[in-house]
């Protein structure tokens, strides 16, 4: 594991829940009451040592992040591989998130959340022009990015050929899209590829696609944040009745 810094009330709360390996919490002298004493006490119940902290010690630690006065250390998991991923769920889709260049670590938060919410499996990024698992993206997560999943690959694309060899149907948005999202039953088993924040797929993913998938919208608009985009697919899959295949 690598040591790294989670700040945001939120985020550190998630990360106490959830059994992560969180090393020190450290609050800022003056914190309003009952946020010190909610921290504390999950502190506390996890054994995790609890520690004061000027407040600008903790800018410095946070980098001009918001923290809210709230910042712990913790062992960020390794990442996993993707047949991790792609083991079989009972019961339920199994779907996991594939990013292509998403690069601001708020949209890749709001996606993790949305991930973790709507019960996809995990999510798939690629090592370089990428957001990470940074402090901001699991403050951006409000700390989901310290439950959920997360595959790095060197190659996006044969990432995707090995997803299809584990027996993925390969679905993208894209602005050309032949299909809207309801009409879409790939199967049980559904890689969503989700393309950068201005430009979509790049050509070498969006070709691999089995199926392609626009999101009808009101004349005038063309897209939406890839945020909200993948939050409202990935509900349409995960939350709806198996049809009759």
């Amino acid at each position: 594991m690598s040591r790294q810094v989670v700040y945001g009330y939120n985020a550190v709360m998630e990360a106490l829940a959830t059994g992560a390996a969180v090393e020190s919490v450290h609050l800022a002298v003056g914190l309003r009451e009952a946020t010190r004493r909610d921290v504390e006490e999950a502190a506390r119940a996890r054994g995790v040592p609890v520690m004061r902290a000027d407040r600008r010690e903790l800018d410095h630690l946070a980098e001009g992040g918001v923290h809210q006065g709230v910042l712990a250390f913790w062992g960020q998991p390794r990442a996993v591989d993707l047949a991790d991923l792609a083991q079989d769920t009972p019961g339920r889709r199994c779907l996991v998130v594939c990013l292509d260049e998403v690069q601001d670590p708020h949209n890749l938060g709001a996606l993790a959340r949305s991930a973790l919410a709507f019960g996809a499996a995990g999510l798939v990024l690629p090592e370089r022009r990428s957001a990470g698992v940074t402090p901001a993206a699991v403050k951006a997560s409000a700390g989901a990015l310290c439950r959920l999943p997360v595959a790095r690959v060197t190659n996006l694309g044969q990432g995707l050929e090995q997803l299809r060899k584990l027996g993925f149907w390969l679905a993208g948005a894209v602005l050309d899209g032949d299909q809207a999202p309801w009409e879409l039953d790939p199967g049980e088993r559904v890689a969503l590829v989700l393309g950068s924040e201005g430009g979509g797929l790049r050509p070498s993913i969006a070709q691999r696609l089995d199926f392609r998938v626009k999101i009808p919208m009101l004349p005038g608009m063309e897209s939406l944040n890839v945020s909200v985009a993948g939050a409202l697919l990935m509900y349409e899959w995960l939350s709806r009745p198996r049809r009759g295949r």
